[in-house]
């Protein structure tokens, strides 16, 4: 945690209503991410949140974190809620929900305050379909959890195949095989797993259907969405070849193929 700018804070809630769809809610026990990857779009959505406050106008994206310390005790309070609207209509699905859509649950702070890993425990105890997304093995940790749950799904954002690209766009997150190794933990386990391809970075496509071929479930396959953020660092690497929308499409086209003659589902969000 050196040279992260650290603080306790306390949310007024836990579950926020998700606009994606197939998801309900979604809960972020951070505020920031560690990880900070160069093109998050987390990072710009970080400045409009009451969270910021805390922290000094120019902090960097990847270099502050919010603890929302008391977000399982918001959870339970709120799920007890939503538990007295599902029982009065009999025949109305439990809503899902996701860990995490602006940061990532399992980053390096959750070692020690463990607020996934209690959010996960509250929702166990009352069965709520259950989505993660990550890209930190630190999931497995809670594999006695998600076991226990009669619907959850887990995936790993992999943006590339090559950790020197990964190196360039993303320095702090874990190594690629690092989350293809989870994968396949997870997978032993009876865990329902995904592959988040996006955005999709340089990379070798076939070589990557090749690692993560049975050990997903599904696949989602996005494009640099926000090339704004990004373009200095493909420029500067010579990488500008990956950096245009016929790039996006060929691999996104190449991964469909390898995956879909496999008969995993592949879902293409651009």
């Amino acid at each position: 945690m050196r040279g992260l700018n650290l603080k306790i804070i306390e949310t007024k809630t836990a579950l926020s209503k998700s606009r994606i769809p197939g998801i309900d809610y979604t809960i972020n026990p951070y505020f920031g991410c560690e990880f900070g990857c160069s093109y998050c779009y987390a990072d710009f959505m970080s400045k409009f949140s009451k969270n910021y406050k805390f922290f000094s106008e120019n902090a960097s994206w990847g270099e502050f974190v919010g603890v929302k310390i008391n977000i399982a005790e918001k959870l339970k309070s709120e799920i007890l809620k939503l538990e007295s609207k599902t029982s009065f209509f009999q025949n109305r699905n439990k809503p899902s929900i996701w860990l995490s859509i602006v940061t990532d649950p399992y980053q390096p702070v959750e070692k020690k305050f463990k607020l996934t890993r209690k959010c996960l425990e509250i929702l166990l105890e009352f069965q709520y379909p259950v989505g993660i997304l990550t890209r930190s093995p630190l999931v497995l940790r809670d594999v006695d959890l998600l076991t226990q749950f009669d619907s959850i799904e887990v995936g790993f954002s992999i943006t590339t195949d090559n950790d020197r690209i990964r190196k360039i766009f993303e320095p702090k997150a874990p190594s690629i095989i690092s989350r293809v190794k989870a994968l396949e933990k997870l997978k032993s386990s009876g865990v329902k797993t995904f592959a988040f391809i996006g955005p999709t970075l340089p990379m070798d496509a076939k070589n990557l259907a090749r690692e993560i071929i049975g050990l997903v479930d599904y696949v989602l396959v996005d494009k640099m969405n926000y090339i704004w953020k990004t373009e200095k660092i493909y420029r500067i690497n010579r990488l500008d070849f990956a950096i245009g929308e016929d790039y996006f499409k060929a691999v996104a086209e190449e991964i469909y193929s390898e995956f879909s003659s496999k008969g995993i589902e592949v879902q293409i969000l651009f």
